[in-house]
């Protein structure tokens, strides 16, 4: 089993995220009115570290895997790095590195409209289809719930908030096990019936900091140059082979 594409995802998401104020809303279009008022304190450069846990719906209590990362965020620009892949984001590419391959994978930066977590999430809940939706708040949490029709590939989503800060401390989503396969099937792909239909992965944020000396954290020179129309990489990456994934980039 594999969280990491789940685990993006997430990374993905809460980057819009920020805090209001409500009591408890049953309603999709209230609940994104909440979404994009939680969207503020994560335009400020912070870093924070992550971990991911993953187990079956048919025994929550063990874990079958957990992963630890750690993220940058500075607008548009970002960082996160988890197990043995990091990517490295700017106004103009998308550097990821796969570690254990000695491979970088190099791709256009998109618009910030394109890659809105908030509009995608839109999506999905509608694709996914939503019969629910709850923001509460109850001490130091603000608490968010999504719940799915039945049968589709999300059964729930919750978020956690502090209050005062506005930080997301985790997250916890149910979703079919076939998601999470390392296949080329994916979600088609069937799931071995020890694991169950449905998994339960959950991720915890914290030691938020305030991101330091951003004007150099995301200089893709440090990672290759341009000779001619080819990629070639720096010294500090001699190991790995690139690859293009854009064939417009520049």
């Amino acid at each position: 089993m594999n969280v990491l594409r789940t685990g993006i995802i997430a990374l993905c998401s809460l980057v819009m995220l920020h805090k209001a104020s409500a009591q408890e809303v049953n309603d999709t279009a209230k609940l994104f009115v909440e979404m994009k008022a939680l969207q503020g304190v994560y335009k400020q450069p912070l870093s924070f570290d992550v971990r991911y846990t993953y187990a079956s719906e048919l025994r929550p209590g063990e874990l079958l895997d957990s992963l630890n990362g750690h993220m940058e965020i500075a607008g548009n620009k970002y960082y996160y790095q988890l197990a043995n892949t990091e990517m490295t984001a700017n106004e103009k590419y998308v550097i990821t590195l796969f570690k254990e391959d000695k491979i970088m994978y190099l791709s256009k930066s998109m618009s910030q409209n394109a890659i809105d977590p908030l509009e995608q999430m839109r999506v999905s809940m509608k694709t996914a289809g939503v019969n629910r939706c709850i923001v509460a708040e109850k001490g130091k949490l603000k608490t968010i719930t999504v719940g799915f029709k039945e049968g589709g590939p999300y059964k729930e989503l919750q978020m956690d908030f502090e209050k005062s800060s506005g930080y997301l401390l985790s997250m916890r989503y149910v979703l079919k096990t076939t998601m999470l396969m390392e296949s080329t099937g994916g979600a088609n792909t069937e799931a071995p019936a020890e694991y169950g239909e449905y998994a339960i992965v959950q991720s915890y944020y914290n030691n938020y900091k305030p991101l330091q000396s951003e004007a150099s954290q995301f200089d893709n020179t440090k990672f290759f140059y341009k000779e001619g129309s080819e990629f070639k990489p720096t010294t500090a990456y001699n190991e790995y082979k690139i690859f293009v994934g854009s064939p417009d980039l520049q």
